[in-house]
């Protein structure tokens, strides 16, 4: 009988390390990635965030944020969409890896009716891709020539 226990007890321990990489990460900071040009994906695949964003009134968006969410480390940029004379409506937009994971309706854990907003020209950002970072093979406190 304690032979038997002692095997479950062992399954039950061996079981739960293999769910382990079912799990999010939720400490590693390459979940989320670098900071993501979210203007530029935003603006790319408004449809997939507002609908049809012809229909959505004025758009505004907040700053990038780090999160951690149910999917791990993400960066957070919340969407005001305003069409008069009905209340706004807010969209969180949620990203890793440079890659909308996730968007919706804003709930109270958001706090995106709580950001700061800039105007959102979509249709401009839309074709303002992100400038790509100069290639610059040493480290900027490595002997580098060019810097003072």
């Amino acid at each position: 009988m304690a032979f038997r226990l002692l095997l479950l007890l062992l399954a039950l321990t061996l079981s739960a390390c293999s769910v382990s990489g079912l799990l999010p990460d939720w400490s590693s900071e390459d979940v989320a990635g670098p900071e993501p040009a979210y203007r530029f994906l935003i603006a790319n695949r408004l449809a997939e965030v507002v609908g049809n964003p012809d229909n959505a009134g004025t758009l505004e968006i907040s700053n990038v944020q780090r999160v951690d969410s149910l999917k791990g480390a993400s960066w957070q940029v919340c969407v005001k969409a305003q069409k008069f004379p009905f209340p706004p409506r807010y969209y969180a937009v949620f990203f890793q890896r440079e890659q909308i994971v996730q968007s919706r309706l804003s709930v109270l854990i958001d706090h995106c009716e709580l950001q700061s907003f800039k105007p959102f020209d979509w249709k401009t950002e839309a074709n303002n891709p992100p400038m790509p970072e100069a290639n610059n093979p040493l480290p900027p406190d490595v002997g580098n020539p060019l810097r003072p």
